[in-house]
């Protein structure tokens, strides 16, 4: 590539990415968009940011079920595009070979080595050849543009395909032609994907497909009893086996002749290479390609998997051995991602469609769908009998297969029974005592991951209290072994969540040794909350300090401090260690370990997070509950205030203000800025909590600059969803609480630094800013509302008509002054002052002028007509109901009179705003007109601005008689007599004008004059 190719091709990324941050009119313009920005950066080189792109829009592909299918497709193309860049060398020798002549090729030197016609050395020779023949082949299947006729016809597909089974029908392959078994799943995979979703050929494709998926079954069923055949079959082929598969189902829909097929192409996936796959002799890499597969089959056709996966118990078995691995491993990732998604997709009863008797659900709270059902009995079943079993192997897997599930957020949703039975819980805990290490290890595993479970943590603590703190005595000890000191650490972990966890409701009952009575058991006493906390301080001290790398340590000792640090006594505790937040920030914002970060950043939002603002009604509601629980609870009412109000205190804003900066100095804009990184490829718990730490930060003036030196205006933009509103779509209300703490955040840093230094194009958080005006009326909101137009304020101080004046945009491109003036009218004072001032910034832009200005002076009477002011019926009496002609009661329509309403309103700022945008107007001879020859009240509201002395404010007090010189100034020359002869037959105003006049050393001095000299003259 040359200089200028690469530059063009860096100007297109640039420009897809401005693109990305206005949005796109469809989500997926959105997922377009991504891809092509993915292919760019893939031809300049930069892997990182194409993946990052990549995975955007796998996400993206998922969110709609209608496009589902053909947006994971095109995400897939991308990806192999990309994954191909640079297979099919243009020197190499085969590169000028048609299709037909590589896939000849293969075909003849499979031939020859399966009738072993040639030595072993010549075979591992041509077949290193032969692979790159393939791996030409593979590149331009993948970079050819899809709707155009595939590379490849129906019989050279089955040529390979039969090519592929016969090399993986030899006792065992080469190292030579495992890889060229490799090489040739991989193209058929990229030819089938490339037919994955109806186009102009649809029936050639549904044909070649069909005769594949024939191909496979036919083999697979010669080779039934060939061990070593289905190995190497699914562990080289895994991907294209299950590619055959979800690619025929997008036909299915179009073709419903081939939906038998479907089904038995899935059930060979689900009945034949997912249990190979999974067996103890499959790799990780080849567990890897199962696993992928086996998701993509179930976002093919959901209910069609599920009425195979779910009722076959030994693939569900399966599954929760690879969950009882070892924490860490790629099978046990891998296993907890696809149980997710199992049970996600269980949990809806459309799913359950395909199970026989299905119907239909009437009503809420009914049974659970019968997909759900039979994973549950198969995972009680087996986990139950694991765990009750006395090798000490299988217990420990049964212990890990349960915490993996809790880890995946779905154990309530499959174990929950387990817990329910009597004693079980008692169970696992005095076994614990007897347990091998490991065992142990696994049993804590369980305790850590369920802790969260109200139904379950509450419980474990409990039982397990005495013999956790035990685990933690124990690794203190000078004779304590390495096995020890991880028990401890990890005990000490739960103790930390366990603080949080209330006490079960009801005492256990044990015998008393005195006589046959029964007495209350002692619970065992909780761990100190502040020691576990300088523990935990203390080990992420010690090993940052030993330089041993061991990150996972730290993330364990974080984690247990994020968890203690809900409490805000501790809060407070662990925020003046500064040493070690500093040393922990730093680590963990250079670390690539994802886990690391998040708890090191849940850590920072539980330090950080402000109490939600309540509503009066909230409030009161508050009261009567606490109220109620006093009078439940008189005994230890008075502990319990005084917890409550210790705990009020400590979590006062200044209280909190005050945790932020010392974070901030300790380095944590740093960190959270890392941990969104594309590289990082961020959860959505990360974004989130990165939203919501902004929000908390930016809360202080002071740490808005430290934001945006150190990134976190892109940061806050890149952590945007794909439900963010789009360039081309209208103004709509944040639907995700994390855009609207982006959102949020973003507009208090708006509120305090200048525009051009925080934002290189303001533009992009307009729009984010005008959709929190669309935010209801709860308390939280209307400080949203309020925030956003004091930001919005300041982004349109820019000077009319620069690159910076985001006026236009705002009002007009994105008709966003309708929303404005909504909150014009709020009922709430902040938010209809801040609204005011924004107008009053507005009224530059010729367009918004023009809306106030245009028919205001409709109806006046011609010059020798009598001009004479309407007054307004008294409260008292009621309008007369005569036609006295426009003029009389057209002002009550015009926009004007409601900027007149809100310079006489009580509120100081309001009033001066209002004014502010009057005195802007009054430079068109038709508001001037308005204003004294229609308005009844518009006068006597200048003279009252005029003698205002703003409560003692001396400089708000000149600002307003500058504001209202002004406009008695414009109304002296607007060139219309009878506004002039208004001016003067009010003898106040004319005294107000030489009081004005009479300081040289005002603001107001010059258009005081000018106003006295037009009117003499």
């Amino acid at each position: 590539m040359t200089s200028s190719q690469a530059s063009s091709k860096q100007a297109k990324a640039e420009q897809l990415t401005r693109e990305l941050l206005a949005g796109g009119a469809q989500q997926s313009s959105a997922l377009e968009l991504l891809l092509q920005r993915a292919r760019l950066y893939a031809d300049l080189g930069d892997e990182d940011k194409a993946k990052a792109d990549i995975s955007q829009a796998a996400a993206l592909a998922r969110e709609d079920p209608a496009t589902e299918a053909a947006s994971v497709a095109a995400v897939e193309r991308a990806f192999r595009e990309i994954s191909v860049s640079n297979i099919g060398d243009p020197n190499s020798k085969y590169a000028a070979h048609t299709s037909d002549a590589i896939v000849n090729s293969a075909v003849k030197y499979v031939a020859t080595i399966a009738d072993q016609s040639l030595g072993e050395e010549k075979a591992a020779t041509e077949a290193g050849d032969i692979a790159e023949a393939v791996r030409v082949l593979s590149g331009r299947i993948a970079q050819s543009k899809h709707g155009q006729p595939a590379l490849l016809s129906e019989p050279q597909l089955d040529q390979l395909v039969d090519a592929f089974h016969t090399l993986c029908e030899r006792t065992k392959l080469a190292s030579d032609q495992g890889s060229l078994a490799a090489e040739i799943a991989s193209c058929v995979r990229s030819a089938l994907a490339h037919m994955a979703v109806p186009t102009a050929n649809d029936s050639e494709a549904k044909s070649a497909l069909v005769s594949v998926a024939v191909r496979i079954a036919e083999t697979w069923e010669r080779n039934q009893t060939n061990g070593s055949f289905k190995q190497q079959a699914c562990g080289f082929g895994a991907a294209m086996y299950t590619t055959a598969a979800f690619a025929l189902s997008t036909h299915e829909a179009s073709h419903d002749d081939i939906s038998e097929i479907v089904r038995r192409s899935f059930a060979f996936c689900v009945n034949q290479l997912w249990l190979v796959g999974t067996t103890p002799v499959a790799s990780a890499e080849e567990f890897g390609g199962i696993g992928q597969g086996i998701l993509r089959l179930l976002t093919a056709n959901r209910p069609l998997f599920m009425s195979l996966f779910a009722p076959y118990t030994l693939a569900v078995e399966r599954l929760l051995t690879l969950l009882g691995q070892a924490a860490g491993s790629q099978r046990r990732s891998m296993a907890m991602l696809i149980v997710s998604q199992l049970v996600a997709a269980a949990k809806d009863p459309a799913n359950s469609s395909m199970f026989p008797g299905y119907e239909a659900p009437t009503a809420r709270g009914g049974a659970p769908p019968i997909a759900l059902v039979r994973l549950q009995q198969t995972a009680v079943r087996v986990l139950d009998a694991w765990v009750q079993s006395t090798a000490q192997a299988e217990r420990a897997q049964g212990l890990l297969a349960m915490a993996a599930l809790y880890e995946s957020g779905v154990g309530s949703d499959l174990v929950a029974e387990l817990w329910l039975r009597g004693g079980w819980i008692d169970e696992l805990w005095d076994q614990g005592d007897v347990d091998r290490k490991q065992t142990q290890l696994a049993l804590l595993a369980l305790a850590d991951a369920s802790s969260a479970d109200a139904a379950v943590g509450p419980g474990m603590k409990k039982a397990g209290n005495a013999l956790v703190q035990e685990f933690v005595r124990k690794g203190k000890s000078k004779v304590a072994t390495s096995e020890d000191r991880q028990l401890a650490d990890l005990a000490a972990v739960i103790l930390a969540k366990w603080s949080g966890v209330a006490a079960p409701a009801a005492a256990e009952t044990t015998p008393d040794n005195g006589g046959g009575g029964v007495v209350e058991a002692m619970p065992t006493e909780d761990a100190d909350p502040i020691v576990l906390a300088d523990m935990h301080a203390q080990r992420i001290v010690d090993t940052l300090a030993a330089s041993s790398g061991d990150t996972s340590a730290v993330e364990r000792a974080a984690e247990a401090l994020g968890y203690l640090c809900l409490q805000p006594r501790l809060k407070e505790h662990v925020v003046q260690n500064e040493a070690m937040l500093r040393g922990l920030f730093s680590f963990a914002a250079k670390s690539i370990v994802a886990s690391l970060k998040f708890s090191v950043v849940m850590l920072v939002r539980n330090l950080t997070q402000y109490r939600a603002v309540l509503t009066e009604e909230q409030k009161r509601m508050q009261q009567l509950q606490q109220m109620g629980a006093k009078a439940q609870n008189k005994a230890g009412a008075n502990a319990k205030d005084a917890g409550e109000e210790e705990d009020q205190a400590l979590n006062a804003p200044e209280r909190v203000s005050a945790r932020a900066q010392l974070v901030c100095k300790a380095g944590a804009v740093s960190l959270i800025v890392s941990a969104v990184q594309p590289r990082m490829s961020p959860s959505d718990s990360v974004r989130d909590a990165v939203a919501e730490i902004a929000v908390a930060l930016a809360t202080t003036p002071a740490l808005r600059g430290l934001l945006v030196q150190q990134g976190g205006v892109r940061a806050l933009l890149s952590s945007l969803t794909s439900d963010a509103p789009k360039a081309a779509t209208a103004l709509q209300a944040l639907r995700q609480s994390r855009d609207k703490h982006v959102a949020f955040a973003l507009a208090k840093i708006a509120i305090s630094v200048p525009p051009h230094l925080a934002f290189p194009d303001p533009r992009e958080i307009v729009r984010l800013l005008l959709s929190l005006l669309l935010e209801d009326t709860e308390a939280q909101s209307l400080l949203m509302k309020f925030e956003a137009l004091l930001a919005l304020t300041n982004l349109a101080s820019a000077e009319p008509g620069s690159s910076s004046d985001v006026r236009g945009y705002l009002a007009n491109d994105l008709g966003g002054y309708a929303v404005v003036e909504t909150c014009v009218l709020s009922e709430h004072p902040l938010v209809r002052r801040a609204a005011t001032e924004l107008v009053c910034n507005l009224v530059y832009d010729p367009k918004v002028f023009e809306r106030y200005a245009a028919g205001s002076d409709k109806g006046i009477p011609l010059l020798e007509e009598e001009c004479r002011i309407v007054e307004l019926p008294s409260d008292d009496e009621e309008e007369v109901d005569v036609d006295v002609g426009a003029a009389e009661f057209s002002y009550r329509s015009q926009r004007l009179h409601l900027l007149v309403a809100l310079a006489d309103v009580d509120d100081v700022p309001t009033r001066s705003a209002a004014a502010g945008a009057l005195a802007v107007l009054s430079s068109d001879p038709r508001c001037c007109r308005y204003l004294f020859l229609i308005h009844p009240r518009a006068s006597d509201v200048l003279l009252a601005l005029a003698a205002d002395d703003t409560d003692g404010d001396k400089q708000m007090e000149m600002a307003f008689k500058h504001r209202v010189a002004v406009i008695w100034a414009n109304a002296a020359s607007c060139g219309d007599a009878r506004v002039c002869a208004k001016l003067r037959e009010q003898v106040k105003i004319a005294e107000s004008l030489r009081e004005m006049a009479s300081d040289s050393s005002t603001p107001y001095h010059a258009a005081a004059n000018s106003a006295l000299e037009q009117l003499q003259g």
